[in-house]
């Protein structure tokens, strides 16, 4: 596929327009909106549990009561 871009100057030599292949168009085209331009969303990215870290810190939890409480429930007969 041909990515070329080719410009057109005015009449002191500054650009003045940019002319793109119709299929990068495309894919810009759908991020316009009015005379907008949004972000592409985000691709889903792999998991990464270095983000979450110290989120539940402000709850000050015992761990260990957490854990036995559930592994209780894990052992409750339904």
């Amino acid at each position: 596929m041909d990515i070329t871009v080719k410009y057109i100057y005015d009449s002191t030599g500054e650009i003045e327009y940019a002319v793109i292949p119709y299929s990068i168009w495309k894919k810009i085209k759908k991020n316009i909106t009015g005379n907008k331009i949004e972000k592409p969303k985000e691709e889903k990215k792999d998991f990464d549990p270095s983000e979450y870290k110290g989120m539940l810190s402000h709850l000050n939890l015992d761990i260990e009561k957490e854990l036995r409480n559930m592994k209780d429930q894990w052992n409750t007969n339904i």
